[in-house]
């Protein structure tokens, strides 16, 4: 058990409606997994703890729950849970999903892991197309990534997972990873405009949420998976156009946020400072200790099942 006090992360859930994939919970996982926790520790508003933390009196103990990404399955399935247990959590928004023209980050996950048999057969074809651009630079890629220990502290991730993240990440630019996807979804006539309409949530289902004591947060504009790779006013406009948007849209001033991907670098902290946000979280456990407000620990839901299965 964690000894510190921190926040437990969610992102994937399924039923009926919602496919299953790597890491989601059912209605019935989620209501086992907050059993168990209850065990553990002291489930906290996150209203309470927000006031804890600015008054310096979370235990170890204290936890609250946290969403991320605005996911449609989280309102159909993890929200009545809460509602029904009376847990109020702090849901993580970012905008371009409301928009025309959003970041279709989401809908690449949908994508290889609906369309393939498992997810390691589309890594197959994503590496090998990746490798067909340039086989020379994919050795040396390779060899590079190895030699990094790369995302060493997300324990839940497979091999393939971790270097295609590295991939999209760290090697190709972003117009190369967007053709490698538009290719293999045309390969598999893969519908964007229809995957979309059920896969997040409404405005309506944020202002629900708000009103029910839930805390909708910052989670930048666009979702860029290394936000620190930004220059500093490129960094900002992503929080000044997420925070307008939720703000103007639940009338109200914004007050908490998660760092997307968990990556953020001092200039991200500085801007963070010039809005009214009292809270905000990282994604892992790396760091023991709250080095500041805006720099709380999270803890994957995937890392709690392992525990409960032991």
């Amino acid at each position: 058990m964690n000894s510190v006090t921190h926040s437990i992360m969610f992102h994937h859930f399924h039923n009926a409606q919602h496919y299953s994939s790597q890491g989601s919970l059912s209605s019935s996982d989620f209501v086992q997994m907050i059993d168990w926790l209850n065990n553990q520790y002291t489930i906290l508003n996150a209203s309470d703890f927000k006031k804890k933390l600015n008054n310096f009196t979370l235990k170890g103990t204290d936890i609250c729950f946290s969403f991320d990404d605005a996911l449609k399955c989280q309102f159909d399935i993890a929200y009545p849970v809460l509602e029904r247990l009376g847990i109020e959590s702090f849901f993580f928004v970012y905008s371009s999903i409301f928009s025309n023209n959003p970041e279709l980050l989401e809908i690449y996950r949908y994508f290889r892991n609906v369309c393939y048999e498992n997810i390691d057969e589309f890594y197959i074809d994503f590496f090998e197309s990746v490798k067909s651009m340039d086989k020379d630079e994919y050795v040396f890629q390779n060899a590079k990534y190895l030699s990094l220990n790369y995302l060493s502290d997300y324990p839940f991730y497979s091999e393939n997972d971790k270097w295609f993240r590295y991939i999209r990440d760290d090697y190709l630019i972003r117009n190369q990873y967007e053709s490698i996807m538009s290719n293999l979804m045309l390969k598999k006539d893969f519908d964007v405009k229809l995957i979309q309409q059920n896969l997040w949530m409404s405005e309506n289902d944020l202002i629900t949420l708000d009103s029910s004591g839930h805390n909708i947060g910052l989670h930048s504009y666009s979702h860029p998976t290394k936000i620190s790779y930004l220059n500093k006013s490129e960094q900002k406009l992503e929080y000044q156009r997420n925070y307008k948007h939720l703000s103007e849209l639940l009338s109200k001033p914004i007050n908490s946020m998660s760092h997307p991907c968990g990556d953020y670098n001092g200039d991200t902290l500085d801007i963070l400072k010039e809005f009214p946000i009292e809270i905000g979280f990282r994604c892992n456990m790396t760091i023991k200790e709250i080095r500041s407000s805006l720099e709380i620990p999270r803890n994957d839901h995937t890392n709690v099942m392992k525990l409960m299965r032991r």
